[in-house]
């Protein structure tokens, strides 16, 4: 029994792509470098702007050709996770998030079984039959739904508490189904190596198995999903995962002050330069008081020019705040008792 698509899925590799394919992907691609990308909100995951720089743009076209993961690495706050977001945009796919807890597993991307809502049912003795078939009780999870929409929303049908995509996704299976879409694996490196080693075979052969179901999940949308990995380097990857993953490494440039600076304006297009430079001095002067494994950042600089925003509507009022607030947005002080 397979619970793929009913035709053959389209395994094509990068070498089976027709010649030129993505050459249209990739000169729209280019024309939104340095540009502006309107983030929807979408689930938990709230509106945002993103500034889509060179390196990240082909990182993404890269990923797509080669038909890869992409593995994005850096420090905390540099936009790992807002990048697979821009991902989604740039090649119009719904997108779908699973963040990594020190507790998952590589099973919990697939498929879970409830059992606490099976005990509960045998508890109440009303319907044997349901509880013995395991198939009422299994939900699938990201990476089932990334790989076959349909048969994932079948099986969800069967069972209570499970993951499931956003409501807007769930909405857009007709894009879904058409252009496939974008998983965010996020923060890979917080879970014990034996998740990213259990994700090998999955990845690559894009398919597996469900054991209790007797039967096998593979894809039934071309193009394949674009899965993009995140980690923070708390912990290393195993080698053979970052072999079959095109791999972009966020880094922070030298001018620190100037690309502070222009995000703050993609981001915050009212607030006045003064007030961007300022604030940017202030997290800059602060990411040198830092310790090693807690650096004031990119995400420290957003969050704290999106309270100036919040508490004043002028220039001089939002300088005078910044003396105010500037502080409890610094992770020097997070490092003292």
């Amino acid at each position: 029994m397979s619970k793929g698509s009913g035709d053959a899925p389209d395994d094509r590799t990068s070498e089976q792509i027709g010649i030129g394919e993505l050459a249209s992907l990739g000169t729209d691609i280019e024309a939104k470098i340095d540009t502006r990308l309107d983030l929807p909100e979408t689930g938990a995951w709230p509106a945002v702007r993103h500034h889509l720089d060179r390196k990240s743009a082909y990182a993404i076209l890269a990923a797509r050709a080669a038909g890869r993961p992409l593995l994005v690495r850096g420090e905390p706050g540099v936009g790992k996770s807002q990048l697979a977001r821009a991902a989604a945009a740039l090649l119009d796919r719904p997108f779908l998030a699973q963040v990594i807890q020190p507790d998952s597993t590589h099973q919990d991307l697939l498929w879970s079984l409830d059992h606490t809502a099976r005990l509960a049912d045998a508890q109440l003795r009303e319907d044997p039959e349901r509880v013995r078939n395991p198939a009422n009780y299994i939900g699938p999870g990201a990476l089932w739904w990334a790989l076959n929409w349909n048969t994932a929303s079948a099986q969800a049908k069967d069972c209570r508490h499970n993951y499931r995509p956003p409501e807007d996704v769930m909405k857009d299976r007709d894009r879904f189904l058409k252009n496939g879409c974008v998983l965010l694996i996020d923060e890979i490196d917080k879970a014990d190596i034996a998740l990213a080693n259990g994700l090998l075979e999955v990845l690559g052969n894009r398919r597996f198995a469900v054991p209790p179901l007797g039967c096998t999940v593979s894809s039934d949308v071309h193009p394949s999903p674009l899965v993009v990995m995140t980690s923070n380097d708390s912990r290393s990857l195993p080698p053979a995962l970052l072999r079959r993953c095109v791999v972009l490494v966020i880094k922070l440039p030298e001018d620190l002050q100037a690309h502070l600076v222009a995000l703050g304006k993609t981001h915050f297009q009212d607030l006045d330069d003064e007030v961007l430079n300022l604030a940017a001095e202030q997290i800059i002067q602060d990411r040198k008081a830092c310790a090693e494994t807690a650096h004031t950042g990119l995400a420290e600089y957003l969050d704290l020019l999106g309270a100036l925003c919040q508490v004043a509507g002028e220039p001089l009022e939002q300088l005078d705040w910044l003396d105010r607030l500037g502080r409890y947005f610094h992770k020097s002080h997070a490092d003292t008792h």
